[in-house]
């Protein structure tokens, strides 16, 4: 098969990532050339032609042979770039760092192509230590107190059983007080079902806080070297998205780093290291789940699909199947983790994922 680049060497793979020279002949890249011409006279119209009718050479004067070369470049190497790593069967994370060589008119385009590459991620038994942190349970009892914030909060919102003049003691809750919350008998029955609501909540924040504390503890234990290179993406990224919040807050980052008593080698220190952590969870995950054969079917990716459509008309399908996918793996590594599928690790089919 042929490729859009030729005299490929491999410079060096170390470290995580892969690095590449080769060239572009200057005959493919006049065909990624005729493609610009094509492109640009669909639109262009000159005196004496219509659009679409200018003859190619005069499209090639009016728009410039650096101009063209520029565009057939980038298609040209957006194409390389691909071949390489499938022709190098190369496990790619992120986006490749490209680097032209030299680039003139009839002349081979040369450049380099660094590839960060899935790292090996020596895995803990994470069966065992999601048990362990999962024995630790939170008490999830309910106090009278927090009956009696709550009960107060519901008052001072509906105005249900408070004191006629403001200042005045607050009078106690009675049964004819409670009817008008809902179909409540009395006061205890109206507590019992506030300390139920309270009891569901506890246990749904403990629950998360388990599963963070399980994902935590099996990242702690796994090792894996994350790409340096995938880590300046991710805080090049990062830092700009912090940099426009901080503008828009009307901060200069001067006054930032005084709010946050850091100083930017600190603040940069923290967040390179939270960049780091971030991409390390996600490649024990992505390790899990392949040891695992947690993929979900298409069926159930489907199913989650049309669920978060109804929530999210307004995204498309491709962003819609990448959440319900997520969703529906982090369900399955969860039931694993947490014994409720464990002879079958790679879950049940799910019919309703948990929506974001």
């Amino acid at each position: 098969m042929a490729t859009s680049y030729s005299n490929l060497k491999k410079l060096s793979e170390k470290h995580g990532e892969a690095e590449f020279k080769a060239d572009i002949s200057p005959e493919v890249l006049e065909e990624y050339v005729l493609g610009e011409l094509v492109h640009y006279a669909e639109e262009l119209a000159l005196p004496g032609f219509r659009k679409g009718k200018v003859p190619h050479h005069l499209v090639r004067e009016h728009v410039g042979e650096v101009r063209l070369l520029e565009g057939a470049a980038d298609e040209a190497l957006r194409d390389a770039m691909q071949e390489i790593a499938e022709h190098e069967k190369l496990d790619v994370l992120g986006r490749p760092e490209l680097t032209v060589v030299a680039i003139a008119p009839k002349a081979p385009l040369e450049f380099k192509i660094r590839y960060a590459l899935v790292p090996e991620v020596s895995l803990p038994d994470y069966r065992k230590l999601a048990k362990e942190v999962a024995s630790k349970k939170e008490e999830a009892a309910v106090k009278d107190e927090e009956i009696d914030e709550a009960v107060g909060r519901i008052r001072e919102m509906t105005g249900i059983g408070m004191p006629a003049k403001e200042g005045d003691a607050l009078p106690p809750l009675t049964d004819a007080d409670v009817k008008k919350f809902g179909p409540f008998e009395n006061v205890a029955a109206f507590r019992a079902e506030i300390a139920k609501n309270l009891s569901q909540e506890k246990e749904m924040v403990a629950k998360d806080r388990t599963r963070d504390a399980m994902i935590k503890e099996i990242v702690a234990k796994a090792k894996v070297k994350v790409p340096e290179m995938l880590v300046k993406q991710e805080f090049e990224g990062f830092t700009e998205e912090r940099d426009r919040r901080i503008a828009e807050a009307g901060l200069s980052m001067e006054e930032y780093l005084k709010q946050m008593k850091k100083t930017a080698e600190d603040l940069e220190k923290e967040e390179r290291g939270l960049i780091e952590e971030d991409i390390k969870t996600s490649l024990v995950i992505r390790a899990i789940k392949e040891k695992e054969a947690l993929d979900p079917s298409e069926r159930e990716v489907q199913i989650g699909i049309a669920r978060l459509k109804l929530r999210y008309p307004e995204r498309d399908e491709p962003s819609l199947r990448r959440t319900a996918e997520a969703q529906l793996i982090q369900e399955k590594l969860f039931a694993m983790l947490e014994g409720a599928d464990a002879e079958h690790p790679s879950g049940g089919e799910i019919s309703a994922p948990k929506e974001v």
